[in-house]
């Protein structure tokens, strides 16, 4: 394990012993950030990947100077969601069941359960239910990894190469 996912451990555990509240099969990737100043408004629901170096905030100190307080709200993330790396979750949003968030985000209003989104701010790109057969297709015209080609499965150079011969001219999938 690395250092970096031990750090990541740590840091969940100390926001859960905060508030966090987390669901099941929930994944929480190296150099992510829950608001330290407010865990406890953070909800995280079921089968929720984070990618690496997300930021959920809870707070919005750009008015502290000007009027003397910052604005606060949570943020819910339901079931199903998956969340780009570098994404970045304003406080007071919701993010609804079924969702995928594109990397790089920035997710400054509710999302209604089962779309993509993407951009800064976040928009809406299309259905989960459309995002699931192009990418359908598209398996079926492309490579499909299995696990033998990934750290976890011990991968060889030779499928190393192999891979890097593949994916010369387009994209795959791994399992």
């Amino acid at each position: 394990m690395s250092i970096s996912n031990v750090i990541t451990r740590i840091k969940v555990k100390k926001w859960i012993k905060d508030g966090l509240s987390v669901g099941e099969n929930v994944k929480i990737e190296r150099g992510v950030s829950i608001d330290p100043s407010f865990p406890w408004l953070v909800t995280i629901g079921n089968d929720v990947t984070i990618a690496p170096d997300c930021l959920i905030l809870c707070h919005d100190g750009s008015m502290k100077n000007f009027v003397g307080n910052s604005r606060i709200g949570k943020v819910t993330i339901g079931d199903k969601v998956f969340i780009g790396a570098k994404s970045i979750i304003l406080p007071n949003v919701t993010i609804g069941s079924n969702v995928v968030i594109g990397s790089g985000s920035v997710v400054t209003k509710s999302i209604e359960d089962g779309v993509v989104v993407a951009g800064s701010p976040a928009k809406t790109i299309c259905t989960i239910k459309e995002f699931i057969a192009k990418n359908q297709v598209a398996m079926e015209q492309n490579v499909v990894f299995g696990e033998e080609y990934t750290h976890r499965g011990n991968v060889t150079q030779n499928r190393k190469d192999e891979m890097i011969e593949k994916l010369s001219k387009s994209f795959g999938y791994i399992d």
